[in-house]
């Protein structure tokens, strides 16, 4: 169980997270279009700038495949929600590369969401990439029930599982699936851990696999897959820092000095918590129950 936590997802603490500084991607979308212009401009060359999580379009290509949206046949319905959908880059490609879906985006953060929608609107798939600025503790996602569900490195944040996770339940179908990357313990935390994932990651409290797998089944999800990716996710988070470290010209032009102090710390913290091996990273594919 999660420690008492108020029920909100409003009240976590993204201040130290330099990934979602407000004006992060509106400096990448400044820098893309300088040599190229907007009405050439499709969701994959806007998914650098607004992807946030590991092995680039991977969880989005896994997703879809387990989800079958290349099933466009007569009665097949792809209703799928993108829970914490940060920059919407997942969804976008979603719904580019699946004209018979339907996306909808819910983000709680207003300078991520308002980021998001001008992204979505650039490329001119806002009628199958919606857009909503929710806390789904407070109120219902419109568009409920969806045939599926993506989230990806977004539950992390939220300290009340057992309360999120039946909020999330009642926004799909019986029968709905589930495609969810996210952190557990994978081991005792020391303080360390504790002091870097409340601070710069944002992550006030991590389960272990039994408690997050009681708390799935407790929600109503049956079928659970549970696929560690840390072999993954180490190498992924270690060549991110390199890189980034590597274009330090490029990135105080685009960024700033200050900007970029904060990008460092952040994708740093990240690769030390791995590199010590009690942080765990996990794919998990689930079903509601019928």
């Amino acid at each position: 169980m999660a420690p008492d936590a108020t029920p909100t997802m409003k009240d976590a603490d993204f201040s130290q997270m330099g990934i979602y500084i407000d004006g992060r991607t509106k400096n990448e979308l400044d820098e893309l279009l300088r040599t190229k212009p907007a009405a050439e401009v499709n969701a994959r060359d806007l998914y650098a700038l607004s992807c946030m999580h590991y092995m680039d379009d991977e969880p989005m290509q896994n997703a879809a495949a387990f989800f079958n949206l290349s099933d466009a046949s007569e009665g097949a319905s792809h209703k799928v929600l993108d829970f914490g959908a940060g920059f919407a880059g997942d969804a976008r490609l979603i719904a580019e590369d699946h004209p018979a879906c339907e996306v909808t985006c819910v983000e709680v953060q207003p300078h991520i969401h308002a980021a998001a929608e001008q992204l979505t609107s650039i490329v001119g798939i806002a009628d199958r990439c919606k857009h909503q600025c929710v806390d789904v503790f407070e109120e219902a996602v419109r568009g409920a029930p969806f045939d599926h569900m993506l989230s990806v490195l977004v539950v992390l944040h939220i300290p009340d599982r057992d309360a999120l996770w039946k909020n999330l339940a009642r926004a799909l179908k019986p029968g709905g699936e589930v495609y969810v990357e996210d952190y557990f313990a994978r081991a005792p935390l020391t303080a360390e851990d504790k002091r870097q994932l409340a601070g710069p990651v944002a992550c006030p409290y991590l389960p272990s696999e039994e408690e997050y797998k009681k708390t799935l089944e407790h929600a109503g999800f049956v079928d659970v897959e549970w696929e560690v990716m840390n072999d993954r996710w180490l190498p992924f988070v270690e060549r991110r820092l390199a890189a980034f470290r590597a274009a330090e010209a490029r990135n105080r032009r685009v960024h700033g000095e200050a900007m970029c102090a904060e990008l460092d710390l952040f994708y740093r913290t990240v690769k030390e918590l791995f590199e010590r091996g009690n942080l765990g990273g996990v794919r998990i594919r689930a079903r509601k129950a019928m």
